[in-house]
């Protein structure tokens, strides 16, 4: 080997030195820095994660026509559960609705009963901690999608599934979730290939959302504003994510990712339902959140609406959609779902 080459060899091992302990050197100091500001600022993080928004979400009554079932959970737990069969002289298909945070079974009623006008069974039910279901100890639940809920769901489909397994009818799902129960739809029908249609109303993201929320008050907190502005992004997002793992392992939980499981979803349609005047959830946000899916889908922006108003604010506009998307879940040499009802 000549001089030439073995000086040159010196050189790229010297430079290859330098960036593994320039490296080193700044994953420890990073490793520093990050724990420092978790002493003194996760708490604040942590807080602001978990405080829960002021919802008063409305009661409704329970129809005379529900037929009341209880649902086993693979912990061992039990949900309660009601079918409301479709109005129609036969049935074609199930409609799973999961609530959202603080609200109950019934909530159903507002938001997909016209589909029973079409020919579609709901079936609708409380996760655990919520109306009649029952409670997980040490568990509080929070308007995040936690595995928990996820759990539910899939209890929910797979209750649907036997029955009409039972009953020899056809096993078509459509999955309906609003606001965490949207969430939670979501990431179970990326893991639950049984679910044809996708209908989210007011749905999130659990990393995003909290990003988003870091970034509004952060100014709030810390108070050095040429320091905090120059931060990256990415830093945010990585004391985001140790602020949930502290979370979780306080609450007893673990936070799926929203965001991974649209990209995972393989369902035949997604419609993503959000108000254009949502004061909780950015339209922003949702919508890059329906970008994610490689299914088709569609995001719906409905003027004026808040989070969760958009049934109120465009109802006939909102029983259309569901009706059309709801018409998905069927093959195209199949009898669309409006012709089906007559």
């Amino acid at each position: 080997m000549g001089l030439a080459a073995v000086s040159s060899l010196s050189i790229l091992t010297g430079i290859a030195a330098v960036l593994v302990w320039g490296g080193i050197s700044f994953l420890l100091l990073l490793v520093l820095v990050t724990a420092l500001i978790c002493a003194v600022y996760m708490k604040y993080i942590i807080r602001v994660f978990e405080e829960e928004p002021l919802l008063l979400p409305p009661r409704l009554e329970a129809p005379s026509d529900a037929e009341d079932v209880r649902v086993p959970t693979s912990d061992g737990l039990w949900l309660q559960g009601a079918w409301l069969c479709a109005r129609t002289p036969e049935s074609h298909g199930v409609v799973i609705f999961c609530h959202g945070f603080k609200m109950d079974r019934w909530a159903a009623l507002a938001y997909c009963d016209s589909l029973r006008d079409v020919g579609l069974d709901v079936f609708t039910f409380d996760f655990r901690n919520h109306g009649d279901s029952d409670a997980l100890e040490g568990y509080r639940p929070m308007q995040w999608v936690t595995e928990y809920e996820v759990r539910d769901v899939l209890a929910a489909i797979q209750h649907a599934r036997a029955r009409q397994q039972d009953r020899g009818l056809p096993e078509r799902f459509l999955l309906m979730g609003v606001s965490r129960g949207g969430g939670a739809a979501l990431v179970a029908a990326s893991r639950e290939p049984s679910v044809s249609v996708l209908i989210t109303d007011g749905a999130f993201p659990t990393h995003s959302m909290q990003l988003h929320f870091m970034l509004r008050w952060v100014g709030i907190f810390a108070n050095i504003p040429t320091i905090y502005r120059r931060i990256p992004k990415w830093y945010y997002g990585l004391l985001c994510t140790i602020a949930r793992w502290v979370t979780a392992w306080r609450n007893r939980c673990w936070f799926p990712s929203i965001e991974r499981a649209a990209r995972k979803l393989q369902v035949r349609f997604w419609l993503c339902i959000h108000g254009g005047e949502d004061s909780y959830i950015p339209p922003e946000v949702a919508r890059a959140l329906c970008a994610r899916a490689n299914c088709p889908h569609e995001f719906w922006l409905v003027p004026d609406a808040r989070h969760n108003e958009a049934h109120r604010l465009a109802p006939d506009e909102y029983v259309s959609k569901l009706r059309e998307v709801a018409s998905r879940m069927f093959a195209e040499e199949e009898v669309p779902l409006s012709e089906r009802a007559r």
